[in-house]
Formats: structure tokens, C-alpha cells, sequence
């Protein structure tokens, strides 16, 4: 592993953020005591990142790829359905941005239990990976899927309510994390390689895998009774969390519950399909070891250091200062934070690499940039002026089903797998804690998640017909020079 690497890539990604937090405590917002959590927290972030996207990069990564390829060469339906349910579930399970989104959730709202969420949520999504990988085999419109799809997503939130819905959205946009990414991409590609149009059915697993959560957060809602409504308290920035040593041993706890069913798959597959040498499992299973104390710093860091800060600076921002102060605080931390996202990296070299280089990972990340970023602003604008979350969820999934008529299908396969890539480990802790203390109330904290998994959808969608429009310049120009 190397570990020197992934340190500057993780640097890179984090510094920008600690800089941001760090001129606002020395300007308008004072941490105070919190600073040194933050600190702490940090460094945490960084060793644990680094950990983690190292033993990824040997354990999950290599699994992934070997998986996807013997799913493409046995080409039995119901050996690709149950994989996918089995992978889609035991990765969502261990995710950490749903451990974090969980424990959110279920603490302003006592109807809901944590691990009951957890299971459903990665159910839902294990279901739509199946539902994705059958779409790529039988060669179905991408499109009328994610209309169906979205259809019922529409029916089920008007029957539940906003706050079912913000919470289910932001559900979503946490199971894509840098667990479930290399997997999912994995298999999604190993399916594609066995189907006519590879490059079109390449991507929009992730997407189709994205809707699950959503409908499954909204059943256990309507099962459970009252919508979800959340608790009538007041969200306060407090020491909470306990001390250190408390932290880490509640995180070392839910980790290991959730680590448990992946390193399970992991060790069936190894035995029955997968079969690597010796040699080679052995550096499987220490990437699984790195893997597994990495989430443990991180959720750490997220838990011990940056959640509280994250809640002062929107609780201060909002009561004190002029309302642009947050907007233009919000813009800065929507553009950074997905930059710091390890999955967005995994995206984009794979969208590049099957592009064979014409689709530029710059240009992905720039229109991520803009979507995000004007994706937190408006979740602080709804949280202003109290709109209804369903507005933006209708207005937002609407226009990128309705740009999906006019981009290149490969574009929409990207945009919709990029919604929930966008929403990683940054925008399920520190986000949304922002978000958390500028509304100072459960009904109007949840629902940023959400809103960064919608903003891709549209924003990538506009490049592709931009890219679109340009290689149709460039096919006439080469028409007329031939000519």
C-alpha cells in the first residue's frame, strides 16, 4: 500500500476545508473550546481517509474487479441477482456515511431505531442493484427505468410528507460511499463488458441502486406511523458526543457490527467464486484490516471533531449574521467538500478511462463543483424560508428526467450514478451538521444530503448536451473538410 500517497491525496482534500473552518473561527465564528476537537478531528480525517482509500485500493478494489468479471463470464441471471442483493446489502451495511446519516436521523426522531434503518436502507438498495443489473442485461432504456423508478418515489413521498422525504433522500445519497463505490462500479462494468452497448450500459447502476434507500426509508415511515415526523426539540451545539475514549469505543462498537456481514462476503466468495492465491488473499485481508481501522479514525474524527464544529458555525451564522454570510459560506463548502469526496475520485478516473479520454475527468468535477455547491446554498434558502422539501425533490428529479431526453444516454448514466457519489463521508457529517445548526429545528435539518444527490443529475446532464452539440460541430466540420 502506498500509504505516502494516499496521505497527499487525502491532504489535498481535507486542508482546504480545515482552512475554511479556520478563518471563520478567527472572523465571524469563534469555536472556542470546540477548536481543539476540531483540530484533533482532523487529524483523525486524515489518517483515517488515508487508511481507509489505502486498503481499499487492496482489498475491495481487486474483489470488486475479480467479482465483476466472473459474473460477465458465467452470465447466469440468478447467480448476478443474488450476487448483486448479497454485495449491495453487505457494503451498505458497513457503509460508515450511513452509520453517521443513521445515528443522525434516529436521534431527532425516537419513532425510528438505528440498526432497523440501517437494515432497510441497505435492503432497498440491494433490491435496485439487482434491478440495475437486470436492466444492463436485457439492454433496457436506462431512461424508462429511472422514470418508473421516480414515479414511485413521487407517489409514496405525497403520501408520507416532507420529512419522510428529506430524510429518505439524504438516506440515499449516504449509501454511495467509498465503501460501496468500488463495488458497485465493479460490477456494474463486469455486467456491461458482457452486453453489446458497453459504453451505454457502463454506468447508471449506481444511480438505479440510489432509488432503493428512497423507497425503502419511506415504507418503514408509512409502516411505523406519524411520517416521520421528527422530535419538536431544538438542535444546540453541546459536548455531547462524551469524552475521547467514550467516542471511539461507541464508534469501535458500531463499526465492527457493521464490518461483520462485507468481511463475511468476502470470505464465502473468496472460498466459492473468486479463489485468489494465497499469497494474494493474505494483502486482501491486511486492505481489509487498513480498511477497517481507517473508518474507525474517520468516524471518529467526523464524531469526536467536526460535527459539533459543523453545528456552531450554522447555528452562528444564521443568528448573527446577514443571511449572504451563509449563503456565501455555504457555496465555498459545497465546492470544496465534494472535491474531498474519495468516491468522486473513483468516478471520475473510471468515466475518463471508459470515455478512452474524450469525456474529461476536469470537466466532471467542475459541473459536480457548480451542482453542489448551488445545491448547499439552497438547502440553507429552504431552510430561511421553510419551503416545502417536496418542492425540490419534484422541481429537481423532474428537470433531470426531462433532461435525460435530450443528453447522450451515456451522460445520463453518469449524472444519475454521480447524484449519490457526490453525497459522501464530508457531506453526511460536516454538512449537514451546518445544516443542522443554521435550522435550529428536526423538521428543517435533513434533506442537504439529499439535495447534493439531485444537483449531479442536472448539472452533468447539461454538459453532455453541451458535449453533444460540440462532437456534432466537430462531425460536420470533418463532413465538410472530407468534401
Amino acid at each position: 500500500m502506498d500509504f505516502a500517497a494516499k496521505l497527499k491525496e487525502t491532504l489535498v482534500s481535507i486542508v482546504p476545508i480545515v482552512i475554511t473552518v479556520l478563518i471563520l473561527n478567527f472572523t465571524a465564528v469563534p469555536l472556542g473550546s470546540h477548536l481543539t476537537g476540531f483540530l484533533i478531528g482532523s487529524l483523525l480525517l486524515v489518517a483515517g481517509l488515508s487508511l481507509f482509500l489505502g486498503g481499499v485500493d487492496i482489498s475491495m478494489v481487486p474483489v470488486g474487479e475479480k467479482l465483476g468479471s466472473v459474473m460477465a463470464s458465467r452470465k447466469s441471471l440468478p447467480l448476478v441477482l443474488g450476487l448483486g442483493f448479497v454485495i449491495g446489502f453487505g457494503v451498505t451495511f458497513a457503509e460508515p456515511d450511513v452509520s453517521v446519516l443513521a445515528s443522525r436521523i434516529c436521534a431527532v426522531n425516537p419513532n425510528m431505531n438505528s440498526t432497523t434503518l440501517t437494515f432497510m436502507i441497505a435492503v432497498g438498495l440491494g433490491l435496485f442493484i439487482d434491478i440495475g443489473l437486470f436492466r444492463a442485461l436485457k439492454g433496457l432504456s436506462l431512461r424508462l427505468v429511472l422514470i418508473i423508478g421516480y414515479l414511485v418515489v413521487f407517489a409514496l413521498m405525497l403520501f408520507t410528507g416532507q420529512n419522510t422525504a428529506s430524510m429518505a433522500f439524504d438516506s440515499s445519497g449516504a449509501t454511495t460511499g467509498p465503501l460501496a463505490v468500488p463495488f458497485v462500479l465493479a460490477m456494474g462494468l463486469g455486467v456491461s463488458n458482457s452486453t453489446r452497448g458497453k459504453e451505454k450500459s457502463a454506468f447508471g447502476l449506481t444511480g438505479i441502486a440510489s432509488i432503493g434507500p428512497i423507497i425503502a426509508v419511506g415504507l418503514l415511515a408509512t409502516v411505523m406511523g406519524g411520517n416521520g415526523s421528527a422530535s419538536n426539540q431544538t438542535i444546540v451545539a453541546t459536548s455531547a458526543a462524551g469524552t475521547f475514549s467514550q467516542v471511539i469505543l461507541h464508534v469501535l462498537k458500531n463499526t465492527l457490527v457493521g464490518f461483520s456481514p462485507l468481511l463475511a462476503v468476502i470470505l464465502i466468495l473468496q472460498f466459492t467464486l473468486l479463489k485468489f492465491p494465497r499469497i494474494r488473499f493474505r494483502n486482501i485481508c491486511f486492505g481489509l484490516v487498513y480498511s477497517f481501522v481507517g473508518i474507525v479514525l474517520f468516524l471518529t474524527g467526523v464524531e469526536y471533531g467536526f460535527s459539533e464544529v459543523g453545528v456552531m458555525i450554522g447555528k452562528t451564522l444564521s443568528e448573527i449574521y446577514p443571511f449572504y454570510l451563509l449563503l456565501i459560506v455555504s457555496l465555498v463548502f459545497g465546492a470544496i467538500v465534494v472535491l474531498a469526496e474519495p468516491a468522486v475520485w473513483v468516478l471520475t478516473e473510471q468515466i475518463e478511462s471508459v470515455s478512452a479520454g474524450r469525456i474529461k475527468k476536469k470537466q466532471v468535477m467542475f459541473f459536480m463543483c457548480l451542482g453542489v455547491s448551488a445545491a448547499v446554498a439552497l438547502a440553507m434558502l429552504r431552510i430561511q424560508a421553510s419551503i416545502n422539501y417536496l418542492y425540490f425533490v419534484f422541481g429537481g428529479v423532474g428537470l433531470a428526467l426531462i433532461l435525460s431526453f435530450f443528453s447522450p444516454s451515456l451522460f445520463t448514466g453518469i449524472a444519475f450514478d454521480s447524484g449519490g457519489v457526490a453525497s459522501g463521508p464530508l457531506s453526511t457529517s460536516f454538512l449537514l451538521s451546518v445544516a443542522i445548526g443554521a435550522s435550529g429545528s428536526p423538521e428543517m435539518s435533513f434533506g442537504l444530503v439529499g439535495l447534493i444527490a439531485i444537483s449531479p443529475l442536472i448539472t452533468l446532464q447539461i454538459l453532455g448536451i453541451i458535449f453533444g452539440v460540440k462532437e456534432k460541430k466537430t462531425a460536420r466540420r470533418m463532413e465538410n473538410a472530407d468534401s
